[in-house]
Order: structure tokens, then C-alpha cells, then sequence
């Protein structure tokens, strides 16, 4: 029993000196892990760049330190789409996240894998790894916002790449399809960082593959908008909805109201056939209604003398609408407005000019005012002073109204063999104007009558610098040495009479005779004797063609 004892106290002894053989326990790894991984857009599409954001973990528990050297997004054949290294070390608890970004030039779902690679703080690699998938749709619509003046994209602004502050801004936009399969439900928004969007949102229910679309909306910056932001929402050929963001750089300027008007002769025809024998109606057949053919009607008080031509131009930087313009005589009040108001079409975009025809008969001598009446762009108010009352603009225009002179001129008394005295002449005007309604006649006088066949003659009109001829029949007496003459014209809608007289001499039968002939009485332009020749005032009166009428 006791050799038994210490035989197993020798046993231990022995034990205990021979040193233990076999591994020896390692030190537990880095414990590193690849938690969230998100896809940035949350819609990939073709084409167009795709980030995956991959959040790497050195656990609390970890029992060193780890540097991580690299991560890279692995697909599925083994070849690596991105990377990112020299992230730097993650003590136990740290994160860091890395963002790995990659295109994909055809649709569908891609079954990729994020590699994390570090190095712990005894050299050892620590590798770790995440599944992700990616789903790929077709690229989204183009969105092409055209920002200009005139014809180019934006009606009413500044220029190319230019806006106006606090007043509509008209933009385009073209959407096109660039895929392969068609799109639904695509709604545009265009809004500037900085402003509102007025009516800014279209929609286009379909949009074929290839295809596109134009587009308008309305947008209104303020002074310190830099960009303007179209939002596109769509449905793809799958059913998923989508959302895409394009912008565009923009100058925005401060309004500048600048409106001008100019005034001048007008220089429209008159409609109406031309008459080919000068203005002197039927001249060659003689008197009678055969002066009434080849002639143009026209209304009283429409001498081009009287006509004027107001252009209105926008040389400001925003359109301009509600365009009226009144023309005044001598002052700016109420009571001093004449005539008619006339409206100018619109809108006028920046550089763009309008011309109404004002018709001035009837006034006095002197400057005329015009004042065109406006409001900016849509009159609805905004920044920059736009607050969308009328404003005015005015020109002037001297009036000088042309006169009307009817002379008449080689005169020629002859007595026929049966007693019948004939007086003929031209009735010609010398003034600028047109006379309308010219009727010469034989007065009433002792010794003096009217005889047939031209009692009167009806000259009709006289325009400036033309002349028609007359003839008049009448008995006279023995004993009387002059025979009356009676002219009657309208002026400014008012009929006048004037009488003038002409010598006779009782023996000059069948010889012609040049006669003095004198206005008699009063009202305007007293008579003067001049030579075989009388002058008759007239005023102002409508274009006309002669036509001339005996009896």
C-alpha cells in the first residue's frame, strides 16, 4: 500500500517535468462586419452612375484594432466594378462607410458582393463579405429646359441663359424618351431655386421610345435664383415608379422697363382702285355721269395728311401686354383725349414693335401726344417693381393739317349764236389736301339766269396738285357786265358757299374771253383777285378720285 503511493507521487513528478507538446490557442481575429449596404438612387438606371454605400464594423468586442485596406464591389463573374482603399484603421466600435460606384449599361437585377480586406494589429488579413442586389431599370426620361429670348425657348427674358426677376418667364422644356420601351404617367415640374413656380407642371400620359416632346411652362425667379430644377416623375414598362432630377445654370437680371414711342406720317395706301387719268375722273368723254367711271369710293376725313402711324417698342427686358394707346391734343388730362383709343396686338416680347394707324382729322394745329398705356409681362405683380399696374409711355407728333386751294383757273367767256353765254375753266386745288364735294353753278343776279345744259357742274373731288374742268351755260342780259359764279365745297364735314363774279362783255360773241373773277363776302379766306384766277379756302377733306356731274 505504501510502495503504491509513492510509486504515484513518482508518476506526477515525472509528469509535471516533461514539457506539454501539441497547438497552442490562438488569439480570436478581428471581428469586422459589413452592415447596412444601400443603393443610391434607390432606382438605378442605365447609363447613369449607382453608388453603393456599404457601412463597415470593427465590433466592440473585437480584440484589436483593424486597418482597413480595401473595399471593392465584386460581380457576380468574379470582375470588379469599384473600389475604395486607404480607408484607414477602425478601432473596436468605429465604423467608417464606403462608397463604391459603378454603371450599368443594361437593364435587370445584378447579384453583386462587397469584399472588405484589413489587417489586424498582429498582421493577420481579416476578410469579410456582404451580398447585395441591384435592380436596374432603363434611363430615364431627358429633360431639356431652353431658357432664351424670341424665338429661342423663353419668351419675354433677357437672353440665353437669362431670366428676368419678379415678372413670368416663359421656359421650354423637351422630354424625350431615350430607352427602348415606352414610359407612362411622366410628369415635369420645372421650379428656380429661388422664386415660384407659376404653372410650371405638365404631363405627358405616354412617351414612345425615341420620342419627345415640347413643352412650355411659366416661372417666376426672384433676384437671387441660380438654377432652375425639373423634376420628372414616370412610370416605366415594368409598372415601377421613378423619380429623375436635371437642373440648369441661370443668370437672373433686374427688370428694366423701357418702352418707346415714335410718331410719323402714316404710310398706308388708301384702299381703291388707282384712276389711270391722274385724278381727273372721266376727263376725256367730257362732262356728265361719264366722269363717275374708274373711280374709288372713300370716307370723309380719311386724308393721308390726317394719318399717322404710332409704333410702340419694347426695349425692356420683360414683355409687355394690354397695349392702348390715346392720342391727346395739348394736354395729358381726361378732357384733352381726341379721337379714338386703339390697341396694339400682344404680347410684345423684348425687341418686338407694333404699329397702329390714328386718324388726326379734325384738330387744330399742334402737338399731339401719344401716350401707350402698358403693363409688364402677365400685370400680376411681383419683385423688381413689377406690381402690375399700367404704366405709360408717350411720343409726340407736331400736327400740321395740310389746306385744300381751289383756283380756278382759264376761264373763257364765250356768246353763242342763239345768246346762250358759256363760261368754261379747271377747278384746280393747290393745297396738299384733298376737297371733296366741289359743285360749281351759275349765281342769281339781275339780267344773269341759269341755262340749259350746265346750270351747275358737279366736279366731285380735287386732289392736291390736280385740277378738273368745268363748263356753265347761263343767259344774260344787255346792260350786265358780269355773270355770278357760285362754288359750293364740304370742309370738316361742313358745307360752304362762295360766290365770285366774272366780266362779260355784250359783243364778243363767239370769242373767248379770259374773265377776273372775285370771291364775294366773307368767311374763311376773303377773296382775292388775281390774274384770271380765284382762290377758294378749303379745309381739310377725304381722299378722292374726280368725278364730275353736268346739268
Amino acid at each position: 500500500m505504501q510502495r503504491t503511493g509513492v510509486a504515484l507521487l513518482a508518476l506526477l513528478l515525472v509528469l509535471s517535468a516533461v514539457p506539454l507538446v501539441g497547438p497552442a490557442l490562438a488569439v480570436p481575429e478581428a471581428r469586422l462586419t459589413v452592415g447596412d449596404v444601400t443603393v443610391v438612387p434607390g432606382t438605378p438606371v442605365t447609363g447613369a452612375p449607382v453608388t453603393v454605400e456599404a457601412t463597415v464594423r470593427n465590433s466592440p468586442g473585437s480584440p484589436s484594432a483593424v486597418t482597413v485596406d480595401e473595399v471593392f464591389l465584386r460581380a457576380q463573374n468574379g470582375d470588379r466594378l469599384a473600389e475604395a482603399t486607404d480607408l484607414g484603421a477602425l478601432s473596436p466600435g468605429d465604423t467608417l462607410v464606403a462608397p463604391l460606384t459603378a454603371t450599368f449599361d443594361a437593364p435587370g437585377a445584378r447579384s453583386l458582393t462587397v469584399v472588405v480586406v484589413g489587417t489586424d494589429a498582429n498582421d493577420e488579413a481579416v476578410r469579410v463579405t456582404r451580398p447585395v442586389t441591384v435592380a436596374v431599370e432603363r434611363a430615364p426620361p431627358l429633360v431639356e429646359l431652353g431658357v432664351g429670348t424670341g424665338a429661342g425657348a423663353a419668351t419675354g427674358v433677357g437672353g440665353a441663359d437669362r431670366l428676368v426677376a419678379g415678372v413670368d418667364n416663359r421656359v421650354s422644356l423637351t422630354v424625350s424618351n431615350p430607352t427602348a420601351e415606352p414610359l407612362r404617367n411622366v410628369v415635369v415640374s420645372v421650379a428656380p431655386d429661388a422664386g415660384t413656380a407659376v404653372d410650371a407642371r405638365r404631363t405627358v400620359a405616354a412617351l414612345d421610345a425615341g420620342a419627345a416632346e415640347t413643352l412650355n411652362v411659366t416661372v417666376r425667379p426672384a433676384a437671387d435664383a441660380t438654377e432652375l430644377v425639373a423634376t420628372v416623375d414616370y412610370t416605366t414598362a415594368r409598372g415601377t415608379g421613378a423619380t429623375a432630377t436635371q437642373s440648369r445654370s441661370v443668370v437672373v437680371d433686374p427688370l428694366r422697363d423701357d418702352v418707346g414711342v415714335r410718331v410719323e406720317p402714316a404710310t398706308t395706301a388708301m384702299t381703291g382702285e388707282a384712276d389711270p387719268t391722274g385724278g381727273l375722273g372721266g376727263l376725256l368723254g367730257g362732262g356728265g355721269a361719264a366722269g363717275l367711271a374708274g373711280t374709288a369710293t372713300e370716307d370723309e376725313g380719311d386724308d393721308t395728311g390726317d394719318r399717322v402711324d404710332v409704333t410702340v417698342t419694347n426695349f425692356g427686358n420683360a414683355p409687355i401686354t394690354d397695349v392702348v394707346v390715346t392720342p391727346r391734343a395739348g394736354g395729358t388730362g381726361e378732357a384733352d383725349e381726341v379721337g379714338s383709343r386703339y390697341a396694339v396686338d400682344g404680347p410684345l416680347a423684348p425687341g418686338e414693335s407694333d404699329t397702329v394707324t390714328v386718324t388726326l382729322g379734325g384738330l387744330a394745329a399742334g402737338d399731339v401726344r401719344f401716350e401707350a398705356t402698358y403693363r409688364v409681362a402677365d400685370g400680376s405683380g411681383g419683385a423688381d417693381g413689377s406690381d402690375g399696374a399700367p404704366r405709360t409711355a408717350v411720343g409726340t407728333y407736331d400736327y400740321r393739317p395740310g389746306v385744300g386751294e381751289v383756283v380756278l383757273t382759264g376761264l373763257n367767256v364765250t356768246t353763242a349764236a342763239d345768246g346762250t353765254v358759256r363760261i368754261d375753266g379747271n377747278a384746280g386745288n393747290t393745297g396738299e389736301r384733298s376737297v371733296t364735294g366741289v359743285v360749281v353753278a351759275v349765281g342769281e343776279a339781275p339780267g344773269v339766269a341759269p341755262a340749259y345744259p350746265s346750270r351747275d357742274y358737279f366736279v366731285g373731288s380735287v386732289e392736291g396738285s390736280e385740277f378738273a374742268p368745268f363748263e356753265l351755260t347761263a343767259t344774260v342780259d344787255e346792260g350786265v357786265d358780269e355773270v355770278p359764279i357760285r362754288v359750293a365745297y364740304t370742309v370738316d364735314g361742313e358745307r360752304v358757299e362762295r360766290e365770285a363774279t366774272v366780266p362779260y362783255v355784250a359783243d364778243d360773241r363767239g370769242t373767248p374771253r379770259a374773265g377776273l373773277l372775285g370771291l364775294l363776302g366773307g368767311g374763311r379766306n376773303a377773296g382775292i383777285v388775281l390774274g384770271a384766277a380765284v382762290a377758294l379756302g378749303i379745309g381739310a377733306v377725304a381722299f378722292g378720285v374726280v368725278a364730275r356731274r353736268g346739268r
